[in-house]
This record gives C-alpha cells, structure tokens and sequence, in this order.
C-alpha cells in the first residue's frame, strides 16, 4: 500500500467525504473545493492519496469522479469507503422555539421535507453545502442547519432531532498513483468499437470466465460528440492475464484501474 504523506478530500471541512477521509488517522487532511482539484493534487504530488465521492444509493454514480478517472491514466483506486449518510438538525442552542430559520444544501432539504413540515418550520435558506450551513449557524444563534453529525461536532451545534434515510449511503474511493492488484473488488473504464455487438463481446468475456459485474454504467466522451466509454466494477482481482488480454482484444480503448477492498477501519496508509 501507499505511505501517504497528505490525504486530499472533497471539502469543504465538515463534509460527508471529510467525514470518509478522518477514517485514515493522524494523517495531514487537505480539503479542496472541487473533485477535479484532488485528483490534480494527486498527480502532481507524490506519496499524497485522494478521497472523492463515486456513487451515492439514491442519486447513483458522480459523473465528475467518473470522469476523471477516465481523463487521469495514471491514477489508480486503492480502496473504498462506504458511509451511511444521516442528517440531523443541530444549532447553537437546544431550545427549537428559538429558531427562525433553516440552512442545508437543497437535497438535504429535500430529505428533511416532511420532519421540517412536521415542526413547523417554512424560513429555508439553501447552500452550497451541508458543512456550510453548519459553519453558517455556529455564527447564528436564531438559525439551525441540517448537516451531518460530523458537522454538527466540528462546529460545536447541539444536534435537535435526527433526520435519516435507511437507504442513502455514499461510496467514496481512494485515489493513488500506486496500482494495487489485490483486493475484493476491480474497476476498469473502455471504449468499444462503434458498430453491433461490440459491448456484448466485452461483456461475454465476463461471462467466460464466470466473473460477476457489480456495475456498468456509460458516459460520454468529450472528445467524441455521441460516442461513450464504460465505467465497470466486478468481482475479484486483475491477476488473471489471459482474462485481461481478451478484454483488450475486445475494447478499444481499456483503463485498469487496479483492485481495492472496503475500508472499515483506520488502514494505515
């Protein structure tokens, strides 16, 4: 694995991949405004790894993560972070009669519809994150922000009531330029040649070989009006060379990115 000297997230301070990235202890945490601006950082600096958001279980895959993973050929993913994502309503004070006003980023909002109707509440100021609103309201005593309980400690807001979704969890990956070839899971991105059948002779190669796909998904190229690459995770590791030469043989453009296991713990990068 990597000796990593910084760790780059997806900020700002208080956001959910915040949250994903404090799993790797003692280590210097850099936010960035953008996840184009950690994969920069991850390019240009060695021994330094990336934390970013790739999938979410209600909104599905972050088409900029995807992206980049296609436009960055020598960055790799190392392993994955999943987090419930839960939402409380926190303030300054505990005494919810003092409040005036609410502020979130619109999907939380969105979230909180039916609990904020239920109180009473209709002053709604969106944001551009949950961690900012956060921020905002540890400065206004009169307002309340729906952000996570990560938040709401960093910022020292007292959490009021527990907003949460049993179903919405996010997968964050983490970025390196050191390819890992063992873990549970691999993900690799291709092109196919633009004529019938082409997808289906990637996808027999799967099949051959008896390897379950965990998730296809397309996006389109930049490059090329109305023609898509593939961004594809399955089971199992990139060791097997006879396999990985048929799907070479079998797309036009192919991009490993390496294999990677789920983090629960403190990995010691």
């Amino acid at each position: 694995m990597v000796d990593a000297d910084g760790i780059y997230y997806l900020g700002p301070e208080g956001s959910f991949t915040h949250e994903a990235a404090s799993l790797f202890k003692g280590k210097d945490l850099k936010a960035e405004s953008t996840i184009s601006l950690v994969f920069k950082r991850v390019y240009e600096r060695e021994s330094s790894i990336g934390i970013v958001p790739i999938e979410n279980s209600l909104e599905g895959p972050v088409n900029e993560t995807l992206d980049n993973l296609y436009n960055y050929d020598n960055i790799y993913v190392i392993g994955e972070i999943e987090k419930k994502i839960e939402l409380v309503l926190a303030a300054r004070s505990d005494n919810l009669s003092q409040i005036k006003r609410i502020y979130s980023h619109p999907h939380a909002f969105n979230e909180a519809r039916e609990k904020l109707k239920e109180l009473g509440f209709n002053e709604y100021i969106p944001v551009e994150s949950t961690s900012k609103a956060a921020k905002i309201v540890s400065q206004d005593s009169e307002a309340a922000a729906i952000c996570s309980n990560f938040a709401a400690k960093l910022y020292n807001l007292k959490v009021l009531i527990t907003i949460s979704s049993h179903n919405n969890y996010t997968r964050f990956i983490v970025l390196s330029k050191e390819m890992n070839s063992n873990g549970n899971k691999s993900m690799i991105l291709f092109t196919v040649p633009h004529k019938p059948g082409a997808l289906y002779k990637v996808l027999q190669v799967f099949y051959e070989y008896n390897i379950n796909i965990s998730m296809i998904y397309s996006r389109p190229l930049k490059s090329i009006p109305w023609q898509y690459y593939f961004y594809l995770e399955y089971e199992g590791g990139i060791s097997n060379r006879e396999f990985i030469e048929k799907l070479v043989k079998s797309t036009s453009v192919l991009k490993i990115k390496g294999s990677f296991s789920k983090l629960n713990n403190d990995p010691g990068f």
